[in-house]
């Protein structure tokens, strides 16, 4: 079973927590609303037009975190790293013949660490990497499909 640590809420009052996560990988989780839950920056939690009922409550976002984390086996995990940095590497020098790719691939490997997941109200997952050397300053999000595979795949 999986054991959240650290559990608070943010600003919207969606759940965060720290997790351990198969290989040792201790991670921030956050829990996202579902687009019906979507406010403005202006509106918090006690504001009158929020209805508090309409928020998933906090044994309901554990749950669903919980759940969605458990899909998650080492070979998900080694996976979608895997695939996450071929597909950089890829994207980065697709038009440079004279680099070599296993090197930049391997260099890339070696730095990218999973930072973060969020969970969506759904139990769909985005996984947050980072890469300090090769991507400083940057996160890597990773969004999965819900067969666990690289749906979409952003730097910013």
């Amino acid at each position: 079973m999986i054991e959240l640590d650290d559990i608070d809420t943010d600003e919207d009052g969606a759940l965060t927590a720290t997790v351990e996560l198969p290989g040792g990988r201790r991670v921030t989780v956050e829990y996202e609303f579902d687009e019906d839950f979507e406010r403005d920056d202006d509106i918090d939690v006690d504001d009158d037009d929020l209805d508090p009922e309409d928020l998933p409550d906090m044994d309901t976002m554990q749950e669903t975190v919980r759940h969605a984390l458990a899909r998650l086996t080492e070979d998900v995990l080694v996976a979608r790293e895997r695939e996450v940095a071929e597909e950089l590497t890829d994207a980065a020098f697709e038009d440079d013949d004279d680099v070599d790719l296993d090197a930049e691939l391997k260099t890339l490997r070696e730095d990218l660490v999973l930072d973060g997941v969020v969970v969506f109200g759904d139990g769909g997952m985005t996984l947050l990497y980072v890469a300090q050397q090769e991507y400083p300053d940057l996160t890597i999000y990773c969004l999965l499909d819900e067969d666990l595979e690289i749906d979409d795949l952003m730097v910013e």
